[in-house]
Parts: C-alpha cells; sequence; structure tokens
C-alpha cells in the first residue's frame, strides 16, 4: 500500500485490508495534477510491471489507458460528490470497465477514487455463451432464436413492414449422398460465405436448420404501399441469391428454391410468416426447383389448427397453499387428441423443465406420452399424468397405466368410479378425482379402503362445499372458493403495515396529480417498505439499467406510469400478506396478461389503467372486503371504477374473460378474441409471458 501523507496505522490497516483483496486497480488521486494519494497492491503490481512511477496519475495513466483523463470524474481537479461509470481499453486494445468518483479521503478531504476491472475474460465468456445461444456452429450465422428475438424487436419498433424469405438448396441430398456430409456442410458454408459478401444479404440471413436458411427485412412504413410494391422491390434483391452453388471437383452443383411471405399482409406472427413462406417454398419446388415464389391466399389450403388455449389451474391444500398446477388445453377433446406441436409448446413456453420450485404439474395423458424417449427423459418428480377415463374403463386404458406406472410416472385418475379395475388402479396411481355423479357413500368407501392415497375434490365454489370435503377426507381442492372473500369484515381493521400499503395505493389509484413527495415520505417512513420496494425495482423481472439505491432516487427515476404500476404491485403483496399465494399469482398475472393483450387489440384501447385494473380486480379479496367497500376505502381512477363495478368500463369485458380463462371457459375465450380482433396465438403467447414474468417476480 502507498501513501503519500501520514495516516493513522489503523485506518491504513482498514483500508489496506479491504481494498488489496479486489482484483482491480484501485487509485486515490487528488488536485489538478491528479497526485496519486493510494494505491492497491494490484494497482502497484501493474504499474512496477509497465515501467511506470506512482507520482501523478495524469501522467501515468494518460499514457496506458486511452481517453481516462477525459473521462475521469477528476478531470477538472475537482470530483466533488461526481460519479463516473464507462469503459475504455489500454494501449493494446484490452477492455476495462472504470468506476470514477469522488469520495472523503482518510484526512477528510475531497478525493477521486478509480477503480478499474480488467473485463477481457468477462468479454470472452460473454462472446462465447453469444455465439452458442444465437449463432449456428457450422456457419456462424444467427440461429432460429436470433431470429425471432430480431423479429419481436421489429414488432416493437412498429409502424414497420417487410419481408420473410425462406429457401433451401435444390438436389443438396444428392451431394449429401454421393459426396457425404462433409462435402454437403462445405457447400452450405460456401452458400453463406458468398451471401455475405453482397450488401443486399449480409446482415439479414438466418440458418435454421439442414439446408433451410431465412432472410429477414424490414422497411419503414410509407416506402412501399400495395402487394405489388413489396414483390417488385423484394424481387429485385432477392433473385441476386440465385446462382448455381458448386464445388471442384464434384459433378453436382446446388441452385436455391425460395418462397416469400410479407408483414403486414401475411400476419404479424412469425410462426405463422414462416408458415406462409414454406408453402411459398413448396410451391417454387413443385414448379421446377431455381425459383422464386410470393405467397398468395390461394396457395393456403391447409387445415387450420383450432384455436389453442392452455389455463395453469391450482390444486390446494385444506390450507390454501399451492400443492400443484394442472395444465388444462382447450384443443383436446376426449383426452387423447392433443396435438404433438401443442404438447410441446405447452411444456416448452413454460420453461417447466427449469422451474426450480417445489410444485407439481399435472398433464393429461396423449400419444406423445406413449413414446419411449419422452417416457425416459420427461422429469418424473415435476409432472404427474392425469388419466380422464369415460363411462368404463377399458383393458388397454389399463395397461397404459400400468406401463406409465412402470416407468416411474406419478398417476392421477380422473373419472375414478366404483367399477371392476378399482382395486387394479388404487394399488398404481397416486391421485384420484372422482366421476361425476358417483355417491357420496360409494366415494367414502374408496377413500376408506385407501387411506395412503391423495383424494382431490373439485368444483369447490363455496365454502359450505369446501368444508364437507374437508369432511369427506378429501386432501387437495380445486375451485373457484379461494378466490373468492370468505369472511366479509364489519370494521376496518388494518394492521399499521398494511396502512402504509393503502397509504400507497390511495396515493397513485386516481386521476389526480402524483405527488411524489408524499410517496417518498410514505415508504422512507417504514424501514421494511423501503426494503422491498428497492429489491422490486432492483430485481431482473423489473430490468431497470440502473441500480436504485435511495427511495427518492427511485420515485424520480421511475416516472408517474411506471410508478403507480409498482407500487401497486408492492402494495398488493403486502395487503395479501397471509392470504393464499394464488391470490397473488392470480391478481399479478391478471395485471401483467391484460397489459400485454391489449396492445394486440383491434380496435386498440387505452391502456393507461390495464395494469392497475386487472390487480385490482382481486384486491377486495386480499382486504376481506366487498367490492363496494373497497371503493369506499381507496379512491380510484374512474377507468378502474368502472370497469370493476359495472359492465361499461374500458376494461370490463377483458375482467370477465380473465375469469373465463383461469377456469378454462373456451367457448366465451374464443368469443371474446373474435370481438377484439386476436389470434388465439396472441392470447397464448400473451398468457405463457404473464405466468413467467411472474415466476420470476416470485424470486425476489
Amino acid at each position: 500500500m502507498l501513501f503519500k501523507r501520514s495516516s493513522t496505522a489503523e485506518a491504513e490497516h482498514l483500508v489496506s485490508g479491504i481494498l488489496d483483496v479486489l482484483d482491480c486497480l484501485v487509485i486515490v488521486v487528488r488536485g489538478e495534477d491528479c497526485n496519486i494519494l493510494y494505491l492497491n497492491t494490484a494497482a502497484q503490481d501493474f504499474l512496477i510491471r509497465e515501467q511506470q512511477g506512482f507520482a501523478s496519475c495524469r501522467n501515468v495513466c494518460a499514457a496506458l489507458f486511452f481517453d481516462l483523463c477525459k473521462k475521469c470524474a477528476n478531470r477538472n481537479g475537482d470530483s466533488a460528490d461526481a460519479s463516473e461509470q464507462f469503459e475504455i481499453c489500454d494501449d493494446f486494445g484490452r477492455p476495462y470497465a472504470v468506476t470514477s468518483r469522488g469520495i472523503s479521503w482518510l484526512d477528510g478531504k475531497p478525493a477521486t477514487l478509480l477503480l478499474l476491472e480488467d473485463i477481457q475474460e468477462r468479454r470472452n465468456i460473454e462472446k462465447r455463451l453469444y455465439n452458442l445461444a444465437y449463432l449456428d456452429q457450422l456457419t456462424m450465422m444467427p440461429n432460429r432464436i436470433k431470429l425471432r428475438e430480431d423479429y419481436d424487436a421489429i414488432k416493437k419498433r412498429g409502424n414497420l413492414l417487410g419481408a420473410i424469405a425462406m429457401f433451401d438448396m435444390d438436389n443438396f441430398k444428392a451431394v449429401n449422398d454421393t459426396y457425404g456430409h462433409n462435402t454437403g456442410d462445405v457447400m452450405i458454408r460456401r452458400l453463406t460465405d458468398h451471401l455475405n459478401q453482397l450488401p443486399a444479404f449480409s446482415g439479414h440471413l438466418y440458418r435454421l436448420g439442414g439446408d433451410e436458411f431465412v432472410l429477414l427485412y424490414a422497411e419503414e412504413e410509407g416506402r412501399l404501399n400495395t402487394e405489388e410494391d413489396f414483390c417488385l422491390y423484394y424481387g429485385r434483391i432477392l433473385r441476386g441469391a440465385f446462382h448455381s452453388y458448386t464445388m471442384p471437383h464434384i459433378k453436382l452443383s446446388c441452385t436455391i428454391s425460395m418462397g416469400v411471405a410479407f408483414f403486414p399482409h401475411h400476419g404479424v406472427i412469425l410462426s405463422e410468416l414462416l408458415r406462409k413462406a414454406d408453402i411459398a417454398l413448396y410451391k417454387a419446388k413443385n414448379a421446377g426447383r431455381n425459383q422464386l415464389v410470393f405467397f398468395e391466399d390461394r396457395y393456403d389450403t391447409a387445415q387450420k389448427f383450432e384455436d389453442y388455449y392452455v389455463s395453469i389451474r391450482p390444486l390446494l391444500t385444506a390450507g390454501s397453499k399451492t400443492f400443484a398446477y394442472e395444465l388444462t388445453e382447450s384443443s383436446r377433446k376426449d383426452g387423447k387428441d392433443l396435438s404433438l406441436g401443442d404438447y410441446d409448446r405447452a411444456v416448452d413456453a413454460l420453461g417447466l423443465r427449469d422451474l426450480e420450485n417445489n410444485f407439481k404439474y399435472i398433464i393429461t395423458h396423449s400419444n406423445k406420452l406413449d413414446c419411449k424417449p419422452v417416457l425416459n427423459n420427461l422429469p418424473r418428480d415435476k409432472f404427474v399424468i392425469q388419466m380422464d377415463f369415460g363411462q368404463s374403463i377399458t383393458p388397454e386404458e389399463l395397461e397404459t397405466c400400468k406401463r406409465l406406472n412402470g416407468y416411474g410416472y406419478s398417476l392421477m385418475i380422473d373419472g375414478l368410479r366404483d367399477d371392476k379395475w378399482i382395486d387394479e388402479l388404487l394399488k398404481i396411481a397416486d391421485y384420484f378425482k372422482f366421476a361425476p355423479g358417483l355417491s357420496e357413500e360409494a366415494r367414502s368407501q374408496i377413500i376408506c379402503k385407501a387411506p395412503g392415497k391423495t383424494f382431490i375434490a373439485t368444483g369447490i365454489n363455496t365454502q359450505e362445499a369446501w368444508e364437507n370435503a374437508r369432511k369427506a377426507g378429501f386432501t387437495l381442492f380445486q375451485g373457484s372458493y379461494f378466490s373468492q372473500p370468505s369472511v366479509i369484515r364489519k370494521e376496518k381493521d388494518v394492521s399499521p403495515l398494511k396502512a402504509n400499503y393503502l397509504r400507497l395505493i390511495r396515493l397513485t389509484s386516481t386521476d389526480d396529480y402524483v405527488d411524489f413527495a408524499k410517496i417518498t415520505q410514505v415508504i422512507s417512513s417504514d424501514v421494511a417498505l423501503s426494503y422491498k420496494l428497492l429489491k422490486l425495482l432492483n430485481s431482473a423481472a423489473v430490468g431497470l439499467r440502473n441500480r436504485m439505491s435511495s427511495i427518492p432516487m427511485a420515485v424520480s427515476y421511475l416516472g408517474e406510469e411506471s410508478l403507480k404500476k409498482w407500487i401497486a404491485l408492492l402494495a398488493l403483496r403486502g395487503v395479501a400478506e397471509g392470504k393464499p399465494l394464488e391470490l397473488i399469482r392470480m391478481s399479478l398475472i391478471r395485471a401483467q396478461f391484460g397489459e400485454l393483450l391489449i396492445p394486440q387489440m383491434n380496435p386498440p384501447r387505452e391502456n393507461k389503467y390495464v395494469f392497475l385494473t386487472g390487480m385490482f380486480s382481486l384486491l377486495h379479496i386480499a382486504l376481506d372486503m366487498t367490492m363496494e367497500q373497497l371503493m369506499e376505502e381507496i379512491p380510484m381512477a374512474e377507468a378502474i371504477r368502472l370497469s370493476l363495478t359495472t359492465k361499461e368500463g374500458i376494461y370490463s369485458d377483458l375482467i370477465e374473460f380473465f375469469s373465463h380463462y383461469e377456469y378454462a371457459n373456451w367457448d366465451e375465450v374464443t368469443k371474446f378474441s373474435e370481438e377484439n380482433g386476436l389470434n388465439s396465438d396472441v392470447i397464448y403467447s400473451a398468457y405463457i409471458s404473464a405466468h413467467n414474468w411472474y415466476n420470476d417476480l416470485a424470486g425476489i
């Protein structure tokens, strides 16, 4: 450690002990000449290695780090309370992350602290991770994941139109079969190298897999008007890719066939555009190959999929805690017709394989589950397979149950009845829902026969039904009762902590001017509340660029609309303390679900209060109040109040839609989507996104 002036031995020892262990260069300077007051061990070793002295940082570092002096907080000789964060490179081009800020040094006088961290290794790791995630490893071209992200970024910018061109190599299979896959790989690299040398294709090319590629283009709105304009404009660009691709010493060559779809003419969802470009591609193949075909609606003769939705419905314990979630799909007719694609969408989009929680997920048996790769790899500790039985159980269905049990999966029987197979089912399954219409006496006998099994009561919509089910021996429950007020309080007995949450709701839920000073005062007066707000705002789920370190900073940074949202979110968590977790989950998913759907609606709607409305639609339950009592307790913006209490509010139908979706009333969901210009993909994606957003938030 190096000091230019004496200090107490205790202070020197403390600073040395802290700063010498840091794996970065620590330099403290003062004055216009940037005289060095302190260097940690790493900084000393670095300057010695670079054959530099310890006198003046301005002389030393200016020679070693380009632009450091220009960006440093002490560039004018007086850093005061200034703070700067930036990146620079040394004279060899090695990157460093720099923090420069004014401090009070050991002698009580102002100085400037510099932290320089070598981030070359971090950059290398980030680059490797990026390449693995976003680049095709054969060609180093962007892959399907990067295509999806880039297209989503285009959509967010708005007022854009463009083209998606899908192409593959004609005669490529013959090259692979004749000369081997290594030759085929070289041919693919030749194609990508050639296209990347042309300005018209460089930066637009993505490899989907094999010899299949996509070109993505976007233009500002107004440049192209009619579909004829699109065809002429992109035809001129894309025909530049049509060459004969070959290699020395082989007799075969490859041309390309290409199909093109336009957005928004042919859709705005990437999967739909790729499907239509693929249809046009095969039209080009059938027409003789080595051709460019633009998609036309008359080409689309494929049978349309039914609307597909998935709802995630909880199973609760007697203590109102979540035990499992049941995935309820709209496309399943008889329990066996769930398509392979839909099944993959439901499971993969939720990211269930990566969720680190104690919940189980219940999925209905389908033919997909009969595949050995699925049976061998689907996590047995995460999934329960539900078997839906009709009026009678067939020997084949019983054998299926035994086979799944043999693979180690837990089974749930939906439709259990007192028939000849009951003893067999009680041996191999762990969870049971009774068939509708089975008498209470029969159910009681079955429950008594299998004390170690778990029986699930469905349709629990009232307190009476819940109490009766508990007495009958059921241990898991499902129904709307758990999202209804159980007790309506006659008096307002809100705890002091909850009172602060309510004050915040009152301050942020009206059309009046938001009083930032009062909000800051309420939060700052409550240590727990301050901690929770800062933790929330600094979380990955919120995703702010700059880290919030104080309440005034957080309040002023957010601005009015964002402040309303995040204060309401924080307040809900506070007032719902002690209530079932499902209440918070449903409220937050409603809020985010609505905010994601509103921009997609046609005609568009104002989205100013949609997040708060979705959240407040269950707030009265958290406070054990009626909706009318809640309105008296908390003055709300007129748009929120009308939406919650009448059918005339701007979001009234959206609140009703939430309920239909949560309880899998798919006909009503489809009706809402048609009335508001939504398609099932948009709704499905928004719901999955809202659910994943909540999962991130729940980890805070």
